[in-house]
This record gives C-alpha cells, structure tokens and sequence, in this order.
C-alpha cells in the first residue's frame, strides 16, 4: 500500500497564506473542523499553523484583547516553517511510523521530482489500515492454534476447502497457555458452520 493511494491531493487541500491573518485561519480551522492548516505562498508550501499555536500566541504576548490579537497578527507572525515530507511512492507503513514518532498532523507529500503533491492527514492513514485488514468486508474471528510449523497452513487449507476467503490475518501474540492467538477477517456463506468445522480440526475459536 502506497502513500499516493491515500492522499489528499494539493487541489483538495484547504490552506492559508502566509500573509492572512490569523483570524482567517482560525475562521477556517473552525469551519472546517481542521486543529491544522499548511501554510503556502506564491504557491509553494512554507509550513503549517495550528489552532493551539494561535491560542497559545495570545496568551504568551499578553494581548488583553482577543480580537484585536486576530486581526492585527499575521500567519507568518506564529506559523511553523519545520515541514515534514514523505515520498507518493513511500509505503502507508511508513508514513504511520513517522507521524506517530513526530506527532504532527500531517505529512507533505512529494513526487521523485521532489514536486509537491497533497498531503497525508491521520485520518487518511486510518482509511488505509481499516482498508488493509478489510474492516468493511466479511467476519472477524480469533483464532488460537498449536504454536508449530504447519498449523497456519491446516487453517488455511481447510478455508480454502469450505470456500472461504482470508481478507487479513493479524498474529497478536501467545496465550497464557503457549498457543498463538491470531485475528483472522474472512469471507464466507454461512459463518456458523465454517466455526464448527474449525473447531472440529482442533483449533480455537475465542
């Protein structure tokens, strides 16, 4: 899975310039529902600001009123010009990785032609891994088996023998006692009897 299959495209992306005012920005963030906007001038990315930079801004500089704060500061004045970018063709993997190490709201998103292209919200990232492990699509079981080769293959053997289609299949650890739990989404005709027949075999359901 690609970063480019998840993004929002630089044409989707609602941004502030860097010579508004923050009270545009705050405007926008409120009617948007946007804790963050990139910041761009003369069409190239510079940056982001975040709401809480705004109010943060506010009470830092001792302003005593609020609006007049907005009116008067200027994105520019607060934003943040650190930007944080990832390659299109960089996998999802990745891209999750970076944003849970650095906590921000987004990453850019570039071409190889170093060319700006969307960006990379959490929320994008979430539609990509619930796409992954089909959160969508068919049943999810949980599964417990010996902790030896050949077991995963008996499963799936016997899926593939009553028709059933393995959408994911998520090793999440041991049991308390030695055999490997597993999450499995598939897709079947007739749920209950394809549990019967997995117990039947020897394995687990929880």
């Amino acid at each position: 899975m690609f970063v480019k299959n998840y993004i929002l495209k630089k044409e989707e992306v609602i941004t502030i310039d860097l010579e508004d005012s923050i009270e545009r920005a705050l405007k926008d963030m409120g009617q948007n529902d946007f804790l963050s906007m990139p910041v761009f001038s003369n069409g190239q990315l510079k940056g982001q600001i975040l709401k809480e930079t705004i109010y943060k801004g506010f009470i830092e500089e001792d302003y005593s009123d609020f609006n007049e704060y907005l009116h008067n500061k200027k994105v520019k004045d607060i934003y943040d010009n650190k930007i944080n970018m990832i390659y299109e063709d960089d996998e999802i993997e990745k891209a999750s990785y970076v944003l849970s190490k650095i906590k921000i709201p987004f990453l850019a998103v570039i071409n190889s032609e170093n060319e700006f292209v969307g960006i990379l919200t959490h929320r994008k990232i979430f539609d990509a891994f619930a796409s992954i492990i089909g959160l969508e699509k068919g049943y999810k079981i949980v599964v417990d088996m010996l902790n030896k080769p050949g077991q995963l293959a008996k499963f799936t053997d016997l899926l593939h023998k009553e028709n059933a289609n393995i959408l994911n299949i998520t090793i999440i650890g041991n049991t308390d006692d030695g055999l490997q739990r597993n999450i499995i989404r598939i897709e079947t005709d007739d749920i209950y009897d394809l549990l019967k027949k997995i117990g039947d075999v020897g394995f687990r359901i929880v």
